[in-house]
């Protein structure tokens, strides 16, 4: 016979198994998500601040319960894990839109789940608020967004199997087959190596995971660039006179167009915060062939006909509020023939890349894409639009001990895109891209719109170019100038035969 004093105790030990097990579901360690990045033995922290490898004894330090596995200042010239451009668009309603782009495709449970850039927190947040979420990892290189970001949501995350690290974007330490959802808000385009990471993602899913990253579109980006540069040039011929307050928007239009024109240059763009704009179908090729069960791009907040994303666009450049509700509507007008020609899929300028990981083996047959028939060019100005470009080249040279140190400024204008000006010093080539905002180019040279909009504006040059090791002989060197176009083509330039030390010398056609 049962009697309610051991029924009471009875209930007890059940209350204590339960109580047990959900400390231990809501405890999370290091070892479940990182591992040791010198011998991937296992990480502890029971004994001690910060965290030890229980193979090799590296110590991994712990800042603010956050885990320290970076190591490296913020502006040290490494890579971040995630880009800054993306984060004009991407605000609190965006994991609503993230669900309402995926659809039936949206999970019916989280579980273990890392985030990939924080930022400020716009995702975390959402993640901590949905109930299916098991566990959470939050990583981003720069430990000073991951404090604020923790001291945000210290309450939400209290008592929760919630852990914070620092990792550069290589994600090398983070174990196998760990996550059921991986999220990056803003994070692809700040990779050096995008097919790399998509790699390390398809590692550290689980069997039948997803992985989520909002991404920039590049044919959006491109079709609002070009609308822009026509609304300020037909605003120009109208009035004689700029619109106060369009500098912001030639910043940001000089910004985009050096990662149109030199997009997968890493060479170039290695320093910046957002290296890479992105094609849909190239996206979904690459997580096909990395083995990805399923790879899909879908528009995140579609705005086929531009006028909300242009003004959102302008008002997160820095133009005025009067300014962007002027030129929103007039650049999307404008920019209609741009616009149009894009798809559902590229019809909102940034992008959901969704991919799933398969249960099992995949095996496919990749085929490259066709290119097009190679262009038989009848002579330059066939390739250039029927106008040769044009150009004002200012070089300054002077003599250092490591070699020649050239300032190069001045202005490139063609009716196709410019990538390079090349220059050569007894033997030795550099060359300094054509990106800088040159708003004076148009009104002196453009007026008649003989070339496009976008390259009028953006026709600069700004750079410094070091020929290590080559030193003036009687107080010059030989030159040569080349103007090297999208495509390949290169426009060898008349150029005096020796650049004389210490003089400006402006080499104009």
């Amino acid at each position: 016979m049962i009697t309610p004093v051991a029924v009471r105790q009875r209930k007890s030990v059940s209350q204590l198994q339960r109580t047990l097990t959900l400390g231990r579901q809501n405890t999370m360690s290091v070892s479940d998500y990182l591992h040791c990045p010198d011998c991937q033995g296992r990480l502890s922290r029971e004994f001690a601040r910060d965290a030890l490898c229980s193979v090799c004894g590296r110590t991994v330090r712990v800042v603010d319960e956050i885990i320290d596995l970076f190591e490296k200042p913020f502006g040290s010239g490494t890579e971040r894990c995630r880009g800054m451009m993306q984060e004009c668009l991407l605000t609190e309603d965006l994991p609503t839109q993230i669900k309402s782009a995926a659809g039936d495709r949206w999970p019916p449970a989280l579980g273990n789940t890392i985030e990939l850039g924080c930022g400020l927190g716009a995702m975390t947040q959402a993640i901590l608020a949905d109930e299916t979420m098991r566990s959470l990892l939050v990583v981003d290189s720069d430990l000073t967004v991951l404090r604020t970001c923790r001291g945000r949501f210290v309450d939400m995350s209290a008592g929760r199997p919630v852990m914070f690290a620092a990792l550069d974007g290589a994600l090398a330490v983070i174990r196998d087959a760990v996550a059921d959802t991986v999220i990056g808000a803003a994070v692809l385009s700040g990779i050096n190596d995008t097919r790399g990471f998509l790699t390390t993602v398809h590692r550290i899913m689980k069997t039948s995971g997803r992985a989520l990253f909002v991404v920039p579109n590049r044919r959006y980006y491109q079709a609002v660039c070009l609308a822009l540069a026509e609304a300020l040039t037909q605003r120009y011929t109208r009035e004689a006179s700029w619109p106060n307050g369009y500098g912001p928007v030639l910043g940001m239009l000089e910004q985009t167009r050096r990662l149109l024109v030199h997009q997968g240059d890493l060479e170039l763009l290695q320093s910046l915060e957002d290296k890479h704009l992105f094609d849909s179908d190239l996206l979904e090729d690459m997580g096909g062939e990395i083995g990805f069960g399923t790879a899909h791009v879908l528009p995140l907040d579609p705005d086929p006909a531009g006028g909300r994303t242009i003004t959102r666009i302008l008002q997160d450049a820095g133009a005025t509020d009067d300014f962007a509700r002027e030129f929103g509507p007039l650049a999307a007008t404008i920019g209609r023939p741009y616009l149009s020609l894009l798809d559902h899929q590229d019809s909102s300028a940034f992008s959901l890349l969704w991919l799933t990981k398969a249960t099992g083996p995949i095996v496919r047959i990749f085929t490259s894409r066709p290119s097009g028939p190679p262009i038989a060019y009848r002579g330059p100005d066939a390739a250039v639009g029927g106008v040769m470009p044009r150009w004002s080249i200012e070089v300054l040279g002077r003599d250092t001990p490591a070699g020649v140190l050239m300032t190069v400024g001045g202005w490139c204008l063609g009716n196709v895109d410019l990538l390079w000006v090349r220059v050569t010093l007894d033997g030795i080539a550099r060359q300094t891209p054509v990106w800088r905002h040159r708003a004076d180019v148009h009104e002196v040279l453009n007026r008649a719109h003989v070339y496009h909009s976008l390259n009028g504006l953006c026709s600069g040059l700004d750079g410094e170019l070091l020929f290590e090791g080559v030193h003036p002989v009687d107080g010059g060197c030989g030159l040569r100038l080349e103007i090297i176009l999208a495509g390949g083509l290169i426009i060898t330039g008349p150029a005096p035969e020796r650049l004389s030390m210490d003089q400006q010398t402006v080499i104009a056609h």
